[in-house]
């Protein structure tokens, strides 16, 4: 719409279905949004389609038929309860279209090759913080702060002391504290001065 695209890695799935691998996971299930039905991996289908609030987002929560699911054979590793039916959340039909195409994408070599140039890119910000201080201004003023941040940004390009840009900028030398200024003149207490009147 913009002519952007945006380039960045799908959350995984974290389920204990994805981590041992049975083959029950939420990607082995078939979503049929105009339906309104999950289909899983044995062909049993959802009975209920119903929209759930997490943690600010919209979800479809699905839940199969208890008997289904009691004589099923993969129940054990499917689900954990050990009498409720399996359930499973997914994303409204366009962000779920967008997540599987992006899950599919990932696995490409030339999707691969783009996401390391964006990590390298990211990696310069990271760099500037760490050392070069980028988020904290040495000096007072915007036009000042402004002059550190143009600075910064061009020093590991121009800094001829690391060929890799890793060197920090010097310190500014500190201003001389004004305590040192006076620190050397001699000063009379009001007490010592009033006595010498009488």
């Amino acid at each position: 719409m913009h002519g952007i695209t945006l380039l960045g890695s799908a959350v995984a799935d974290n389920s204990s279905q994805a981590k041992d691998g049975s083959g029950t996971d939420r990607a082995a299930f078939t979503i049929d949004c105009d339906n309104e039905q999950v289909i899983c991996p044995r062909g049993a289908r959802s009975l209920s389609w119903t929209e759930l609030r997490m943690k600010g987002n919209t979800y479809l929560q699905t839940r199969f038929a208890e008997m289904d699911c009691r004589s099923c054979p993969d129940r054990t590793q499917c689900t954990s309860p050990a009498t409720r039916p399996r359930s499973v959340a997914v994303l409204p039909r366009p962000l779920h279209e967008i997540q599987t195409r992006n899950r599919l994408d990932q696995q490409t070599e030339q999707w691969q090759r783009r996401y390391t140039i964006r990590a390298d890119i990211e990696a310069a910000p990271s760099q500037h913080v760490r050392a070069h201080g980028l988020r904290r201004s040495r000096y007072r003023g915007l036009a000042r702060t402004h002059v550190q941040h143009v600075l910064t940004a061009k020093w590991p390009a121009t800094s001829p002391a690391s060929p890799t840009g890793c060197s920090a900028p010097p310190e500014p030398a500190a201003a001389p504290h004004a305590s040192r200024a006076v620190g050397s003149h001699h000063m009379t207490s009001p007490t010592s001065s009033a006595e010498s009147r009488y």
